[in-house]
């Protein structure tokens, strides 16, 4: 679904955006132009509501962790109303479940500003956000198929606008293997990060460059492998928001990658029966 950006003030200078639709790395712009524009025009706060988010990889929460620093940095308040529990897993799994503002609910927001509002009029407690991390331990590498049932290559050109063609193109592969939607929600995200790494980081000019999705199956399981013929990313990249979500919705994660030869970024999601 296409991005949809609504914006309405409250009352007592709280500015309301309500996004719908998918967040990747083809709309990243058009959000932090958006939150910059509701700072810009907040007196007292920011809320951001992801309600109607269908999709939302790390380039959406890189935008939130900005608007959140860029709030503060302007004295606003911030907060995140979400309820779907796929986005709270996600956040959960980089650690930022506890540590960016957000609730269920736009009221449960306004109300807990309000009670802050009381309780500074008597006391001055200091809050300092602590980041938590938690990774699973992976295999560092996996065996590559020497026969296979099922394959798919794609050739893409590195614009953000075909991450969501590549994530869907996977997705369908996969369902044809008889994964649950769940595993396909997985699939998608993790599809999408590693193409949003391709499009970010492979080419200092990405102007007529291309990359390589290739899928296939063995056994029980799905691999995936994305490849491009960049530059080659440094090590610290697998710690990255983008890694993460990776590693913590595939089974198995291997990352290859050498300067000036480019990088592959190979996963492995087995289907549960």
């Amino acid at each position: 679904m296409p991005l949809q950006i609504g914006s309405r003030e409250l009352d007592e200078g709280i500015i309301l955006l309500e996004l719908k639709g998918s967040v990747d790395a083809a709309v990243q712009n058009e959000i932090l132009d958006a939150f910059n524009d509701a700072i810009r025009r907040a007196e007292k706060g920011l809320i951001i509501s992801l309600d109607g988010v269908d999709f939302m990889d790390s380039s959406g929460i890189g935008a939130l962790m900005r608007a959140w620093g860029e709030a503060e940095n302007n004295g606003l308040k911030f907060a995140v109303v979400l309820r779907q529990p796929r986005l709270r897993k996600l956040l959960d799994t980089l650690g930022l479940l506890d540590t960016i503002p957000n609730f269920l609910t736009i009221g449960d927001a306004i109300t807990e500003w309000k009670t802050q509002e009381e309780r500074e009029k008597w006391e001055v407690q200091p809050l300092t956000p602590q980041m938590k991390a938690s990774e699973k331990e992976l295999p560092t590498t996996i065996e590559l198929p020497t026969v296979t049932r099922w394959r798919m290559e794609l050739q893409l050109a590195c614009e953000p606008e075909l991450i969501a063609v590549a994530r869907l193109a996977c997705a369908t592969f996969a369902s044809q293997f008889g994964f649950s939607l769940d595993e396909l929600e997985d699939i998608k995200l993790a599809v999408s990060e590693a193409c949003t790494n391709v499009i970010q980081h492979a080419y200092e000019d990405r102007t007529g460059q291309q990359f390589t999705i290739r899928c296939w199956t063995e056994e029980n399981s799905l691999v995936i492998e994305v490849r491009d013929r960049g530059r080659g990313l440094q090590g610290e990249v697998q710690s990255h928001f983008g890694m993460k979500i990776i590693q913590a919705v595939m089974d198995f994660v291997e990352f290859q990658s050498e300067e000036g030869k480019g990088t592959i970024v190979r996963m492995m999601k087995k289907r549960r029966i």
